[in-house]
């Protein structure tokens, strides 16, 4: 039978976001033995201000938490409510226990895991699209947000799964994160920008540059003022989705010269992010030029998004989170989360 908590989340999806929204907050709170101001609670659970308010008013009511002037504490209640929910969704839902071993192995803070294998079945990016947009909803501020976005297969298909709700009291505006590489038309980060907005009723500033090209070109495109633009804005996103690229798959894509290309094999490098190529390891084995949000960027943005699908990715998944900053949330499916998680046994 299918779990009551999956249940509720296609039913009622927005009972399904309060639900996780309060149970971050009791994690949260359940971590300090001290009373916690309510600033500081708020830049743990990623949420603002006066969202934290709304929903510590209620839980205060119902008796789960307790507030003075010295701050926020779990009550007594609060924290038998919390074991009872870990203990029932551990019992239902049958990712919970696969989501908290994958955050550990992984060293990661949020974790997200749908039915299925994207490399089988073509359906498992909606679902992963489906939950993209519920983790922008609940933690993406109301007003003005920008978002820089990557380009790839996987964003290109999730981007289909949002909706107008996403923008609901809020002004979106894309950006791609980087500039043109090879393969499709719809894959690049220019038109996974358009496409997320145009199903967001939202805005999207374009950047039409190339990513690979020399100095001498790199200056001419730099006095273009919607070049500029573009740039300069990706760099002030608050909210960034990206994705991870099998590094032969990238190679290809970014037309690297034969020299290049044997570098890549010769040093065994399995995955790419931001041009950057890495080893099993998470070791910088090639960067390449490019332009927009760079690798270095990622510390500073308060919300990443990180989807991937298929167990083909496994490798360069686990790779990945060995160069990137840990912070924000890894969406993936059953397919890739079952294939790694199977290596920590046969190690």
């Amino acid at each position: 039978m299918q779990d009551v908590f999956s249940l509720i989340q296609t039913i009622v999806p927005q009972i399904s976001d309060e639900f996780g929204l309060r149970l971050s907050i009791l994690r949260a709170l359940s971590k300090h033995t001290q009373r916690v101001g309510r600033k500081f609670l708020s830049a743990e659970v990623n949420l603002s201000e006066r969202s934290l308010r709304t929903a510590i008013e209620s839980m205060k009511q119902q008796g789960l938490v307790d507030v003075n002037n010295a701050g926020i504490q779990l009550t007594v209640f609060g924290r038998g409510i919390l074991e009872s929910v870990d203990v029932a969704l551990a019992e239902s839902n049958r990712f919970y226990e696969m989501e908290q071993r994958l955050k550990q192995y992984l060293q990661i803070e949020h974790c997200y895991i749908v039915p299925g294998d994207a490399d089988q079945d073509e359906q498992v990016y909606e679902l992963l699209g489906n939950v993209a947009q519920r983790l922008l909803i609940r933690y993406l501020a109301e007003g003005q947000n920008v978002v820089a976005v990557t380009g790839g297969s996987t964003l290109s298909k999730i981007g289909r799964s949002f909706t107008p709700e996403l923008s609901r009291n809020r002004q979106l505006m894309f950006v791609p994160a980087r500039g043109g590489v090879g393969g499709s038309y719809d894959i690049q980060s220019n038109s996974v920008g358009g496409l997320m907005a145009n199903q967001t009723h939202s805005t999207y500033v374009p950047l039409f540059v190339p990513e690979n090209v020399d100095e001498r070109m790199s200056k001419i495109f730099f006095t273009d003022p919607s070049i500029k633009y573009a740039i300069e804005l990706s760099k002030k996103a608050n909210c960034l989705i990206l994705s991870v690229g099998v590094a032969e798959v990238m190679a290809k894509r970014h037309n690297v010269s034969q020299e290049q290309f044997e570098q890549l094999k010769a040093k065994q490098a399995i995955g790419e992010v931001f041009g950057v190529f890495f080893d099993k390891n998470g070791a910088e084995v090639m960067r390449l030029p490019r332009y927009g949000v760079q690798l270095d960027d990622l510390e500073r943005i308060p919300l990443l998004l990180t989807i991937v699908g298929g167990a083909s990715k496994a490798e360069a998944m686990k790779a990945h989170y060995k160069l990137v900053p840990n912070h924000g949330w890894l969406v993936c499916d059953e397919g890739i989360a079952t294939k790694v998680l199977s290596g920590i046994n046969t190690r």
